[in-house]
């Protein structure tokens, strides 16, 4: 384990604690980390108040894993969850092609199994619309329409 490591852990530990004193948690977002390097990281910390949002459009954005495997994996830290969809890179160059946000139900996700994998593990929070489009306000309004409009039914 590398001192930049160590570190990194010896810091988390002390914000954890600090916020377990307030009654608070701290969700990381997934995306960046395959599920299996961040439940190593988990461990690692050990602290109960270490929490997951789950955003199943960045493990595809990234290029980081099958949102629905790293669901499973990861599942029972998840404690607030993003509803968002992505378009796979055209190819497989991990870290160099990002894939494309798309609107909730258009793209490679599968929403409706996203959603009965989190009931499966009794995930009752949130269910946070997030689409990016600064430069397209109308498009972003439409698109989050359609979402609230596809998780209702």
């Amino acid at each position: 384990m590398s001192q930049a490591y160590k570190s990194l852990l010896a810091c988390t530990r002390e914000l954890l604690d600090y916020a377990a004193k307030n009654g608070q948690r701290v969700h990381l977002e997934t995306g960046q980390e395959t599920a299996d390097h961040l439940l190593e990281f988990f461990h690692d910390v050990d602290r109960k108040n270490l929490a997951i949002n789950f955003d199943p459009a960045n493990m595809i954005l990234y290029g980081n894993g099958n949102p629905i495997e790293a669901l499973m994996k990861v599942g029972e830290f998840v404690k607030s969850v993003h509803c968002k969809d992505a378009k796979w890179a055209a190819v497989d160059v991990r870290g160099k092609e990002w894939g494309s946000e798309v609107a909730l139900g258009n793209g490679d996700v599968n929403i409706e199994l996203y959603l009965r994998v989190l009931k499966s593990f009794g995930y009752t929070g949130p269910l946070t619309i997030e689409r990016e489009i600064a430069h397209d306000r109308a498009k972003q309004k439409a698109d989050i329409g359609q979402a609230v409009a596809l998780l209702e039914h």
